[in-house]
């Protein structure tokens, strides 16, 4: 469930509190964290159409290690946030909003989180859990951020994704069916329904072929699966087709970007071979899978790997998408 509303001007305060209060209530808020979230996104919205020229917020719903209900994530093409520590403080305000300051939000979210590039925008990441949701720590357990839109014009994306626990594995795999609309919808699920459906005896290869033969009779798909063993340091991939893959990190204080190496072809069409390769997976690592409407050519701002992977996706989806084509990027990293 995922409501997205661009902010390039002042009145979309009133529509961005209204998608968060019906999410709210789908969702099963209680009134004080239904009002919190409601608050949040007022602000968020009112700050954005003041401070950040062009941007959007996503309204959406959460369940991972954060727990479960809303998220907000307002992401900007403005000048950055130059004092955020004093953004922070109540009552801050440079251009008459609601006065209330960041600090209002960040005591009253569960989970928040930011990141601003002067020049470039500011991105800020509020979530609102259920009392009680949150699941108990799981050492080695990855935490993901995904953003996705269809092609504009289009109502349903082509593009997809999921996430297995596979015994020592968790395994990601994500999806772009050729073309757009419902049939490459239709491909993509039929993909990722492979991906749920695998055990601990598979490997990403075995996925591929069965996606392969499972998307026989639809138009086929790009596809990549990726199998992590925190404990390990260890990472598995294979994938065929355009998509980009990245595992980045750190390694002897230098920034170190490893590709993911996919080979041509077209999964449920011509799909020839497939082929492992083996990565690390170091402590701090970041993994990136992204469809191709995004540019292939991401780059990632060693600042931005110790943030909330949410918070990742819709930074890295506002600075790479091409607005052409279906779009998702998956970002994964190990939950603190």
């Amino acid at each position: 469930m995922e409501t997205s509303i661009e902010i390039a001007g002042d009145g979309r305060a009133s529509e961005v509190r209204r998608a968060v209060v019906q999410l709210a209530a789908q969702l099963g808020l209680d009134e004080a964290g239904a009002g919190r979230a409601a608050l949040a996104g007022t602000e968020l919205a009112t700050n954005l159409a003041k401070y950040g020229r062009q941007g959007w917020i996503a309204v959406s719903d959460f369940d991972d290690m954060d727990g479960r209900g809303i998220q907000l994530l307002a992401v900007d093409r403005g000048p950055g946030i130059a004092q955020f520590d004093a953004a922070l403080r109540d009552g801050f305000s440079t251009g008459g909003s609601l006065g209330l300051g960041l600090g209002v939000l960040q005591r009253n979210a569960d989970v928040f989180d930011h990141y601003s590039a002067a020049g470039q925008g500011a991105a800020l990441l509020v979530r609102i859990a259920r009392p009680r949701s949150r699941p108990d720590r799981v050492p080695g357990r990855l935490q993901l951020g995904v953003r996705a839109a269809p092609k504009p014009g289009q109502e349903q994306s082509g593009d997809a994704w999921a996430f297995r626990q596979a015994g020592r594995w968790q395994r990601l795999g994500i999806v772009d069916g050729l073309g757009h609309g419902p049939l490459a919808a239709d491909a993509a699920l039929k993909a990722v329904q492979v991906v749920h459906a695998s055990t601990e005896r598979d490997t990403p290869a075995t996925v591929l072929a069965a996606a392969h033969a499972a998307l026989r009779s639809t138009r086929g798909a790009v596809m990549s699966v990726v199998d992590i063993d925190t404990a390990a340091g260890q990472a598995v991939f294979s994938g065929i087709g355009n998509a980009t893959g990245l595992i980045v990190g750190q390694a002897h204080g230098l920034l170190q970007t490893q590709h993911l190496m996919a080979l041509e072809g077209i999964v449920g069409y011509n799909m020839r071979r497939t082929r492992e390769h083996r990565y690390a997976w170091l402590p701090g690592s970041v993994l990136v899978l992204a469809s191709d409407g995004l540019s292939s050519r991401i780059q990632i701002d060693p600042a931005l790997l110790d943030r909330h992977p949410a918070l990742i996706a819709g930074v890295l989806f506002r600075g790479h998408l091409r607005g052409t084509d279906d779009a998702t990027v998956v970002v994964a990293k190990l939950h603190p």
